[in-house]
């Protein structure tokens, strides 16, 4: 029996933080149940959830990085963020996962907002972003969707992700047919269909913040010294960095402090790539244990595991040896089992937080770097070092040198190729 068909076994004894966030009791169920559409159907009705989502993509990220520090971006970042949070949760939404990067996203219970009110919600939100220097692109979509760990799942969720992610411009807000459907004519007056979306089987259209009339009014974030619990948005920091980052530019002993939570590391970065399946929990049960491999793997190196679900995984070392071995083990034990990854290295300083709901996040230069030359090509089963990370002597033969442009930056290092 392989590996993966001994997990699938044991799943019932699988512990919760091996599996990542998807629960366990869940995917053991499941393997006790019919693998079809009413078995799931079954299953997943305590996590079916009907209503909006709204999701965003902040733009010109890339040319920001490039001419500020890293503090004053995580600072820029999180402006609008705390803005989409606070005028959703004034209208009754919640936010979605862990906000980590540039991205945002809530979920709005259909039940208790109607859609005018929301596209007005938004479009009040987007003028007080104009006036920053970041700008973000929105993404509302009204579906049914399910709820599993910290995450919207189904393919209705995914849809609204990936329009907003790659499809929207700065201080414009895309709307699905079934939010169209709710709102008046009025609204339809601004609307033009996004022809260039035909490819998704469903019209989207899109309107602007600069064609819109008064009446769309902003509000004033509450001041640092006045924040309470209730305003947070869930940010990847702990508490007293996500404080310190508001009082940037404020107070000039924030800088100074934030600079004691940076720690030089090699960042490991493996994305998965899963086979698709028409049902769900067969995805999430590929998540789980692959999951639990790459656990198994971790313990037999001096690593730290900062993050891992089984789509995506964060790793640090202090050694970049022990960095390309677990790099490179983890991509020959992915292969084996005819999975498909993509791994970026690279090193550099990083912020690597306790999150005050369990769990942790890290953020940093290093981290982007690793991203892009994993999450951002098109090549799979493939593993990139940035030119930072050194690779040990006895591993240079395995490699050939490679250099590629991405986001207008050009990276270099060494690419895997044995």
């Amino acid at each position: 029996m392989d590996k993966k068909r001994k997990i699938i076994a044991a799943l019932a004894d699988l512990k919760q933080e091996i599996a990542g966030p998807v629960p366990v009791d869940l995917i053991s169920k499941w393997q006790q149940a019919k693998h079809d559409k009413l078995g799931q159907q079954e299953l997943l009705k305590p996590y079916e959830r009907h209503g909006y989502i709204v999701s965003t993509d902040s733009q010109g990220l890339s040319r920001l990085t490039a001419e500020r520090s890293l503090l004053e971006v995580m600072k820029i970042v999180s402006e609008p963020k705390e803005i989409i949070f606070e005028m959703g949760r004034r209208a009754g939404g919640r936010g979605v996962g862990i906000w980590a990067a540039d991205n945002s996203e809530m979920f709005y219970d259909a039940e208790k907002i109607a859609a005018p009110k929301l596209l007005d919600l938004m479009a009040a939100a987007q003028k007080v972003i104009h006036a920053g220097p970041l700008q973000i692109g929105m993404g509302i979509h009204k579906a049914s969707y399910w709820e599993i760990g910290l995450s919207m799942f189904g393919v209705e969720a995914e849809l609204v992700e990936a329009i907003t992610e790659d499809f929207t411009a700065g201080k414009e807000i895309v709307i699905s047919d079934t939010v169209k459907e709710q709102i008046d004519a009025d609204w339809h007056k601004l609307l033009t269909l996004r022809e260039d979306l035909a490819e998704f089987k469903r019209p989207f259209y899109t309107f602007n913040y600069d064609d819109l009339g008064a009446g769309h009014e902003g509000f004033k974030l509450p001041a640092p010294g006045e924040l309470s619990k209730e305003n947070f948005y869930p940010f990847p920091f702990s508490t007293e960095f996500f404080l310190l980052i508001k009082k940037l530019g404020i107070d000039p002993k924030a800088e100074a402090t934030l600079q004691n939570f940076f720690v030089e590391k090699t960042v490991i970065l493996v994305k998965v790539y899963h086979k698709e399946s028409p049902l769900l929990l067969n995805q999430l049960t590929d998540w789980v244990v692959i999951n639990a491999l790459i656990n198994e793997i971790v313990e037999r190196y001096d690593v730290q595991l900062i993050k891992s679900n089984g789509d995506l995984g964060i790793f640090v070392a202090d050694k970049e040896s022990e960095a390309v071995e677990f790099a490179e083990e983890i991509l020959t034990t992915m292969r084996e089992g005819n999975d498909t990854v993509s791994i970026g290295l690279s090193r550099g300083d990083v912020l690597i937080f306790d999150l005050d709901i369990g769990g942790k996040d890290i953020a940093g230069g290093a981290v982007n770097f690793a991203s892009k030359v994993s999450e951002d090509i098109e090549e799979r089963n493939t593993l990139y070092i940035e030119e930072s990370v050194r690779i040990p002597l006895n591993h240079q033969q395995k490699y050939e040198p490679f250099s590629m442009e991405k986001s207008h930056i050009i990276i270099k290092g060494n690419k895997y190729n044995a």
